[in-house]
């Protein structure tokens, strides 16, 4: 599977799981991190930097995906397995 259909699997995965999902300059300032997920205000988010390659937005966003509960969501079989994977390596 092609990098931008699996980027947009996972976009698609956090907007089932209720996750605002978004792509900023996280690269200038005091904090230089690739993305990460946070609560603001009660809600969900998810904040990716946007200077990242396909690639790397499909890491970051993998990483992030699989250290939540997917279990209630339909995934394609080749999405599941790439989450499962990256869980297994933290």
């Amino acid at each position: 599977m092609k990098d931008e259909a699996l980027l947009e699997l996972l976009e698609e995965a956090a907007e089932r799981l209720s996750i605002k999902l978004g792509y900023e300059d996280l690269k200038k300032g005091e904090v230089a991190t690739p993305g990460g997920i946070f609560m603001l205000r009660g809600e969900r988010r998810i904040l990716i930097h946007k200077g990242l390659t396909i690639e790397e937005k499909v890491d970051c966003l993998s990483d992030i995906l699989s250290g939540l509960d997917l279990e209630g969501i339909h995934l394609p079989p080749e999405v599941r397995e790439r989450l499962d994977k990256r869980k297994a390596a933290v």
